[in-house]
């Protein structure tokens, strides 16, 4: 739960970094804390066993490849958006698989 915590709580930093045009750090936080998440995520979602948390995580790990590809476009207002739907997701994965 403290590496969602921890993960989660970088994607905020996205639009600020988006916003400053800082693509290669967008990228660190992707590779780093992120990659990091998406491997927590699946674990997880294997120890839930619902259809409904593997089908979060998967949501969630498109949210933050897409945001990958938006930095890599230099497209800030496409990070941001998929920043916030990578939070949202994220929040509702929690609640499903920790219920």
């Amino acid at each position: 739960m403290r590496r969602i915590g921890d993960a989660g709580n970088r994607l905020p930093e996205i639009a600020s970094l988006a916003e400053e045009k800082k693509w290669s750090q967008i990228t660190g936080i992707i590779t780093g804390p992120l990659g990091t998440l998406l491997q927590t995520l699946n674990s997880v979602a294997s120890i839930a066993g619902t259809k409904e948390a593997k089908s979060l995580a998967q949501t969630v790990k498109a949210d933050i490849l897409n945001i990958g590809v938006a930095a890599g476009k230099k497209d800030g207002a496409s990070c941001i958006t998929y920043a916030d739907k990578a939070q949202a997701d994220l929040s509702k994965f929690v609640m499903v698989a920790f219920e």
